[in-house]
């Protein structure tokens, strides 16, 4: 694959807690890649930011179902076709497009003007203003704001000293390694040594499931709190991640106690050739473990 890409990367592949394979291929901007050279993870941001926002639902201080003008008083005695919830900014269920609002200090006042006629509950709709939105409760709620929130009880508690982030939806970079870290925090199922970030119960509620809690029990579309289903035909039932603009991969198999990481800026030249036999390789692997 790095012979025949125009993309540098880096990967990281750890099982049982383990790190089996950490390498970098390629140049970026004429210099090797290394290990230690952050990419961007793009929307893997959202999986970090509903972590933000899980610690605070463990903690007792936010409930998913609670209506967002608990919190935000710009959104008080406004109509909406639907209660407006944080788990709605969470599963892309608010009826808002696009990603916008991490650097607008009027956000809630601005969507608070348009919530009348925002389609609420009514279809799933991919967007970063609704992870904006609840980046705007964790700051209210903790006093800091998320860039140090992130640092404080994120970032600095794993270790991930490579890795920058500001806003809620697509703009951290990382290094493989940083984000293995937090795959080992996820399969662990919130603990990582002898720390614990959130309760198994709480875990339980950020993986994906069908949104039948804001679409209605005929929805088949499945989501968590910034986490999706992905991989399961190549490392196994259960797995779980989130999609990267960039073709990031961040990935974690309960099944097979697995955490598979690779860091890059752009899909680059044959991507969609090499990518599923990466993967493949990897599930053939461990498989290759179990039945020796």
């Amino acid at each position: 694959w790095a012979a025949d890409t125009d993309e540098a990367f880096a990967v990281c592949l750890a099982r049982r807690g383990v790190i089996f394979y950490h390498k970098a291929y390629g140049l970026r901007d004429g210099k090797p890649m290394t290990v230690n050279t952050p990419s961007w993870m793009a929307s893997i941001t959202k999986l970090m930011s509903g972590m933000l926002m899980m610690m605070l639902v463990d903690q007792g201080e936010v409930g998913l179902d609670d209506r967002i003008e608990d919190y935000l008083p710009a959104f008080r005695g406004v109509e909406t076709r639907a209660p407006l919830t944080v788990r709605h900014l969470y599963t892309h269920t608010t009826g808002l497009w696009d990603h916008w609002g991490d650097f607008m200090n009027d956000l809630e006042e601005r969507v608070a003007y348009h919530a009348p006629y925002l389609a609420v509950g009514e279809r799933f709709q991919y967007n970063g203003v609704g992870f904006a939105l609840g980046g705007k409760i964790i700051e209210m709620v903790s006093g800091e704001c998320i860039p140090l929130f992130y640092k404080h009880h994120l970032l600095g508690p794993l270790g991930m000293t490579n890795t920058e982030v500001v806003g809620t939806s697509g703009d951290a970079a990382s290094t493989p390694l940083d984000m293995a870290r937090l795959g080992q925090m996820l399969l662990n199922r919130g603990a990582y040594g002898p720390m614990r970030f959130m309760s198994e119960e709480t875990f339980e509620k950020m993986l994906p499931e069908k949104l039948t809690k804001t679409l209605g029990p005929t929805c088949t579309k499945e989501y968590g709190i910034g986490t999706d289903k992905m991989g399961w035909d190549t490392l196994g039932e259960g797995t779980f991640g989130h999609g990267a603009a960039s073709a990031a991969t961040f990935l974690v198999s309960p099944t097979n106690d697995l955490v598979v990481v690779m860091c890059r800026d752009s899909a680059g030249k044959n991507f969609e050739k090499y990518h599923p036999e990466f993967l493949r390789t990897v599930g053939s692997v461990v498989q290759k473990e179990e039945n020796r």
